[in-house]
Formats: C-alpha cells, sequence, structure tokens
C-alpha cells in the first residue's frame, strides 16, 4: 500500500478545522488508513492508482491544508494526465514543477 507523509504542522484554523481536515481526509475512497508517528501523519492508500475523484479531492485537501503537492505526483498515470497534467490548473506548479502538458 502506498503511504503518504505529511509532515507537522498542518495549519489548522481551529479545533474545528482539524476535525473537518480529519474527517475529509478519512471520507476520501482512496484512503485506507490515517495514523501518526512523531510529527508525522501517515496516509496508508488502498492502490497507486487511485480514483479521479479521490485524486482531485486529494489535490484539494493538499492544497487547503499546505501538504507537500509535490508527493501526488506519483499518481500521475496515462488514464489522468488529460486532467491532471495540465498547466494552469492550480495544483501544476506545485506537484508536476514547472515543464508538462499545456
Amino acid at each position: 500500500m502506498p503511504t503518504l507523509t505529511w509532515q507537522a504542522p498542518i495549519r489548522y484554523g481551529s479545533q474545528g478545522d482539524e476535525t473537518a481536515f480529519f474527517t475529509w481526509l478519512q471520507s476520501i475512497p482512496g484512503v485506507a488508513s490515517v495514523g501518526g508517528h512523531g510529527r508525522e501523519l501517515h496516509i496508508r492508500l488502498r492502490s497507486k492508482r487511485l480514483s479521479a475523484s479521490s485524486l482531485r479531492e486529494l489535490i484539494a485537501l493538499y492544497a487547503r491544508y499546505g501538504g507537500n503537492m509535490h508527493e501526488l505526483a506519483q499518481f500521475s498515470h496515462p488514464s489522468n494526465e488529460s486532467w491532471f497534467k495540465v498547466k494552469g490548473t492550480y495544483w501544476y506548479a506545485g506537484v508536476f514543477g514547472s515543464g508538462g502538458v499545456a
């Protein structure tokens, strides 16, 4: 199972915001489990091939809470490149840097 590692601190605006973060994260179908170790949050995924909706939710969550967007590049696959690797999207530079599909 692939595991994403989120380094603390995650920037929460309030206790309710923290609750919303974990509720959102755990509601993503591709997420198998969430746990912590020290100052790291470990997000275990069911597969390296995420559905488009699961990947979009992870992109949004990472963007909203300041996650390392580059960690999501590993989910690029020919089946999702038509939307995932398009320059100009709000996530593109954070995930892929400056090159890619125009």
